[in-house]
């Protein structure tokens, strides 16, 4: 019963944890103060409860969460936690509090879904099983902002012919225009490739738990992790101004296809997601 309540607060933390992030994300891209103070308020519940948390893992383990790499994990979260409050209070810094908690949140999902953790196999299956659900749920969710980042690579492609041959016609005005068009493809990216990150750390974590170090060689997993560093190569070279914006909308037009390919193809020869137990 113990086992079941801790899994439970920590998913509650994870969702909190979670809907701050996004507060914050949201405020980065758009200034807005009220969101920005909901998401300050959302991180102090997040620290309220991972102190009790901690306190109630100290409690009845009798030892400092420091015995393991997950506790370790825990712990640090923890403390990141308590800076990005501070930092929050001290200076206004949105986007490096958000990359830092996005690092928080991960510590906080590897150590919650670690299966070692618990000790009856019914709750290891439950968490591997919980586990490998959150990790589909990012990697789907990541795909659906890839694929919105492609809607729109298109639409700029419209557009951007549209305005060499000048036709400003009603369709013209109702897409919007290309530079809009191109921040969208660029944010959708970048938050889809967070998710894609979180995705494959914890799909490692289920894999490893499950397949054993086979999950290395699983042909979905490379071809997962070639798109996951192309897409970063993109949002570099977007940022650095390395390629034109242009040759970029097709570089990601690319890159999706890529990911649909990965989808439907690598998953007929691949293991993963087809096992469920602990290795």
């Amino acid at each position: 019963m113990q086992e079941f309540s801790f899994i439970r607060l920590n998913e509650l933390i994870l969702l909190i944890y979670l809907f701050s992030i996004a507060c914050y994300f949201y405020d980065f891209l758009k200034k807005h103060h009220r969101i920005k103070m909901i998401g300050f308020v959302s991180l102090g519940i997040v620290w309220m409860l991972q102190t009790v948390s901690l306190s109630l893992y100290v409690n009845v383990t009798k030892q400092i969460p420091l015995g393991n790499i997950f506790d370790v994990f825990f712990a640090l979260a923890w403390l990141i936690i308590s800076i990005s409050i501070v930092i929050n209070v001290i200076k206004q810094i949105n986007l490096s509090i958000f990359l830092f908690n996005m690092i928080g949140f991960l510590f906080i999902a590897i150590n919650t879904f670690q299966p070692m953790h618990y000790q009856s196999t019914g709750e290891k299956l439950n968490i591997i099983n919980e586990l490998l659900i959150v990790h589909i749920s990012l990697a789907v969710i990541s795909y659906a902002l890839f694929a919105f980042a492609f809607v729109n690579c298109i639409l700029y492609l419209i557009q951007y012919n549209n305005l060499k041959q000048k036709r400003f016609d009603q369709k013209y005005f109702r897409i919007g225009s290309v530079a809009t068009l191109e921040q969208v493809v660029f944010y959708s990216s970048l938050i889809g490739f967070i998710f894609i990150i979180l995705s494959i750390v914890l799909g490692a974590q289920w894999g490893f738990n499950t397949l054993g170090v086979d999950i290395i060689i699983d042909p979905k997993v490379i071809m997962s992790s070639v798109i996951t560093l192309l897409y970063g190569i993109y949002l570099i070279f977007r940022v650095k101004k390395i390629l034109t914006k242009h040759k970029l909308i097709y570089f990601n037009i690319l890159l999706f296809c890529l990911s649909m390919i990965n989808l439907f193809f690598a998953s007929h020869i691949s293991d993963f997601h087809q096992w469920t137990g602990i290795y």
